[in-house]
């Protein structure tokens, strides 16, 4: 709404107050784009004939008695000068007009659309004695005449309640269909790939209209294609891991008369065929996280319990204190699943302790940072080059020439065992899946550190 919204109401009223300006800008010069003019300077040569008339009848008094009449008149005004230049009428004169009297120009009419006196029209009259006096017509411009400030004021209320009105209820009715349509995005991005614009869109037979219906087939293929995915994930699961297991069966049915290196080989085809499992696991848990994510399945879950488990577990295989945890006494609550979030920290916990230097220890630091918290894992290793860190999150993306393994436990290097680049992978779609961010960098003292951010619950 914030956007194409507003960029309709703010179009539509500037348009209005450029056509505003545009019809005003025509009734400035109406009277000289037209016929107009020649409509209000018609009347004066009455004026002057009445003027002559009051002069040779009456004299200066008649002529001011009449003079006095034009008071009633809003809009024009009249003048006579005596031979000296002085107003017989007294009073003020306005400054254009007597700039208009007195000037060296033969009678010719004035016209000046942008000022107060928009016409002015002069005539010489001569009494019966032959005193010369000089009349002057003054046709006031329209907006002299009103109370400008208060017309404007007015004017421009109400120009504004009504275009504000009608640019309100416009801006709703063509951006409300494109907030559907937004609404409908949201869903299918938050994992409800059911989620369409809706018949009413459809039906509309506009630019919109297209659009809906073309997004609900897009939407419609998607979810054909996910679905297709996931199938096909589990039909591969179930394919590779029935023999799998027959193979694990067969392993230990064939260990029982084993006798001497034999065992030795069976050993190893026990290692690999866990490293299947695993692997098939991993490739599912990923996938899952590509095309599933459920919020309402969310419960508040303590960080600090969650890594504190995870810890224990590696400290106690490893046989030593190997990890160092600073964290809130206080709880940390986020708004995820304890299983996901779980296996994501022990992908990166254990990555951490793979790739430290002997006799050092893995950092995991747990802190509030603004309306996040932070957990921050870092080890004492040989870090990564620089521009593999990009790729990191990638899934089966490995730098061992970047980062060899120096912590690998006596079996995993007896058997050349290394990992297949997913662990990275896994925690990034978790953390993200979460509405969370991860970054990775190499810390200035040496080493690697991930940081995990999580909204606080």
């Amino acid at each position: 709404m914030r956007g194409l919204y507003w960029k309709i109401y703010l179009a539509f009223i500037l348009t209005s107050v450029l056509a505003t300006l545009v019809t005003l800008a025509y009734a400035v010069f109406y009277r000289q784009l037209s016929n107009e003019t020649n409509n209000l300077i018609a009347p004066t040569e009455g004026y002057i004939s009445s003027a002559q008339l009051m002069l040779e009848r009456g004299g200066e008094p008649l002529l001011i008695e009449w003079l006095i009449t034009f008071e009633q008149h809003p809009n024009v005004n009249a003048y006579v000068f005596n031979n000296k230049g002085i107003s017989i009428l007294g009073g003020e004169v306005p400054l254009p007009v007597s700039d208009y009297a007195f000037s060296a120009s033969e009678f010719h009419v004035k016209i000046q659309p942008l000022n107060r006196s928009e016409i002015l029209v002069k005539a010489p009259l001569t009494s019966q004695n032959g005193q010369f006096y000089l009349l002057v017509v003054e046709f006031l411009h329209p907006f002299a005449v009103l109370d400008v400030q208060s017309y404007i004021t007015l004017g421009v209320s109400v120009a504004i309640i009504f275009f504000a009105g009608i640019g309100f209820l416009l801006s709703g009715y063509l951006s409300r269909p494109m907030r559907r349509l937004q609404k409908t995005v949201k869903a299918i991005a938050g994992g409800d790939l059911s989620a369409r614009s809706g018949s009413r869109l459809r039906r509309r037979r506009d630019e919109i209209g297209d659009l809906s219906r073309e997004f609900d087939v897009m939407a419609d293929r998607v979810q054909t294609l996910l679905a297709d995915q996931k199938g096909l994930l589990r039909d591969i699961s179930h394919e590779l891991r029935s023999p799998l297991a027959r193979l694990q069966i067969a392993n230990e049915l064939a260990r029982m008369d084993a006798e001497g290196p034999v065992i030795e080989y069976l050993d190893r085809i026990e290692l690999e065929t866990g490293r299947v499992n695993e692997l098939i696991a991993d490739i599912l848990l990923l996938a899952k996280l590509e095309v599933e994510r459920h919020p309402e399945q969310w419960q508040a879950t303590d960080l600090v319990q969650v890594v504190d488990r995870i810890v224990k577990d590696a400290n106690f295989e490893q046989q030593s204190q190997s990890i160092e945890l600073n964290c809130p006494k206080k709880q940390c609550w986020v708004m995820a699943e304890d299983k996901l979030l779980s296996s994501a920290f022990e992908n990166l916990i254990r990555n951490a302790l793979l790739h430290t230097f002997p006799n050092t220890k893995v950092e995991i630091t747990i802190k509030a940072i603004d309306s996040d918290f932070a957990i921050i894992v870092r080890d004492h290793g040989p870090g990564v080059a620089e521009e593999h860190i990009p790729h990191l999150t990638q899934p089966f993306y490995r730098a061992e020439h970047a980062r060899e393994r120096v912590a690998q436990d006596v079996k995993q290097r007896q058997t050349g065992g290394r990992g297949y680049g997913l662990g990275m992978a896994i925690a990034h779609r978790v953390i993200r899946s979460f509405d969370g961010h991860m970054a990775i960098r190499n810390h200035p003292e040496g080493g690697l550190e991930i940081s995990c951010y999580l909204n606080r619950h």
